[in-house]
């Protein structure tokens, strides 16, 4: 292989993942998509609530129900015998914050002004007349929907649904005082669709950014999970799709019913090192570089036979990957196993403090990695046999990817992180507990940020960051920050635990 080729793979490499990461703003998404085993738990109408931590995929899943033909590129051609109702599914939008459909729904002012005071009925009939919006506004030219639609709901609300969901000012009293011939509406659209064969699947996601107020967050995502709790059950052809951050279920805030309850109806995004370096061979084989395929298709068992719409998917061999990763960068991060595999050691070193591996972190260690060795042609020249990677640019990655993480979190949802990390700028970890716990009093942040902290007490907030797993207790009562977050806070390690196998 000549230098040029070696080049050609690794921009193939560094383009596999977008400049921001995120999933939503990367184009040929079912190029890029990867479908996990357990995406076909999606199919399952009793599955109303899908949780991941940040990066794990949630909204690429939206994307693709609600834009991309629904659950056929999600489903393996095995499973789609065992759920008859995927020809017949459609997957529209209930909520989301962003984008052009946002539009059709309250601002995020306008919902963090109208909770105050609000009881958790009135937060019940907020969701319900979202749900009816959605309902009205797409399918308000099928005649039998017209028809219930003029028996059961008044003209006046019948006319804002029409136009948008966004205007909660003019409708929200009228289902309020109206909730029972609403929720009827409901059932009898439940029934028609069923009579006809029809499965519909309303679809959630971004609900972190429904109002501005964290504590106020909790109102509006409990009622949305205590409705459709209740109406998943009740709904035959009507169901929900609900994606929802980890932690924010996991909040002691969200008071929800029992897991042992809401298990059955519960399905959590992960990701393990398998699936991230299939992820990332799927990528590099559908870049369109024919250099870069014949590269892979070199490596047995390690690609399948191509797909019209998914293109190249990567074989389940996990002795393929390892070999994938052994001709990438060589068996071991150095001439001696001393230094690890090459194959454990960026799963290792992105994971959070729980454990816990997305597909983003990965991505971007091997792209700017890439992106790097291109900058040493001498070097890469160097390489024998058919390596493209030195594994110290990959260690030089990773202080990148956790800059990049970090201002991924602080600039989105949690941008009640940045006066923390400036206090704990240039600390050294590892920290006892009680000093690290002062850094956290909630009187040390600015009057405009206290409203977006998670807790109203450091040991609250303490929780929370656990729960985020950017922080992790060691047993001698000490705190640790895993790497992936390590740099980006601007903190030194001093010593350190002993990870996990």
């Amino acid at each position: 292989m000549d230098l040029q080729e070696k080049i050609e793979i690794l921009q193939q490499i560094g383009n596999c993942v977008s400049e921001n990461g995120a999933a939503e703003n990367e184009e040929n998404v079912l190029q890029n998509f990867l479908p996990l085993r357990d995406y076909n738990k999606l199919a399952e109408d009793r599955v109303f609530l899908i949780t991941g931590g940040r990066g794990t995929g949630k909204t690429e899943l939206f994307r693709i129900l609600t834009s991309c033909n629904g659950l056929n590129f999600i489903i393996n051609e095995c499973d789609k015998k065992r759920f008859q109702n995927i020809q017949n599914a459609e997957f529209i939008i209930g909520y989301i914050a962003s984008g052009d459909g946002a539009k059709q729904f309250p601002s995020q002012s306008i919902c963090s002004r109208w909770i105050e005071n609000k009881s958790s009925m009135d937060i019940n009939v907020f969701w319900t007349g979202l749900v009816c919006g959605v309902v009205v506004r797409k399918y308000h030219d099928v005649p039998e929907i017209m028809k219930l639609m003029n028996e059961y709901l008044e003209s006046e609300l019948k006319d804002i649904l029409l136009k948008s969901n966004s205007q909660l000012s003019k409708w929200w009293e009228l289902v309020l005082e109206k909730e029972e011939t609403c929720m009827t509406f409901l059932d009898e659209v439940d029934a028609y669709f069923q009579k006809c064969g029809k499965h519909i699947y309303i679809t959630y996601d971004e609900l972190d950014r429904i109002c501005s107020n964290y504590k106020d967050l909790f109102g509006f995502i409990k009622g949305l999970l205590n409705f459709w709790y209740e109406y998943n059950n009740r709904f035959t052809n009507i169901k929900a799709k609900i994606f929802l951050r980890s932690d924010l279920y996991n909040s002691k805030a969200l008071q929800f019913v029992d897991a042992s309850k809401l298990r059955a109806y519960h399905l959590e995004l992960k990701w393990d090192t398998i699936s991230l370096y299939r992820l990332l061979v799927k990528r590099i084989a559908n870049s369109g570089s024919e250099v870069a395929l014949r590269y892979l298709s070199e490596i047995p068992q390690l690609l399948k036979e191509k797909s019209d719409e998914l293109g190249c998917l990567p074989c389940d061999s996990e002795q393929a990957l390892h070999d994938f990763t052994d001709k990438l960068i060589g068996k071991y991060m150095g001439k001696t196993p001393k230094k690890g595999k090459s194959y454990s050691w960026v799963p290792n070193h992105i994971q959070d403090a729980n454990g816990e591996l997305t597909p983003r972190p990965f991505l971007k260690c091997f792209s700017f990695a890439s992106n790097e060795m291109i900058k040493h042609s001498d070097e890469l020249n160097d390489l024998k046999e058919d390596h493209l990677l030195v594994p110290t640019y990959l260690q030089g990655a990773l202080v990148t990817v956790s800059e990049d993480r970090v201002k991924e979190l602080t600039s989105e949802e949690y941008q009640w992180l940045t006066e923390l990390i400036d206090r704990l700028k240039g600390k050294t970890m590892l920290m006892e507990k009680d000093e690290f716990l002062e850094y956290l009093t909630p009187d040390l942040w600015s009057e405009e940020k206290k409203d977006e902290l998670p807790g109203r007490t450091k040991q609250e907030i303490y929780s929370v960051l656990l729960a985020l797993g950017i922080i992790m207790e060691t047993s001698d009562s000490r705190v640790n920050v895993p790497e992936i977050y390590l740099y980006g806070f601007g903190l030194k390690r001093k010593g350190g635990i002993r990870r996990p196998k």
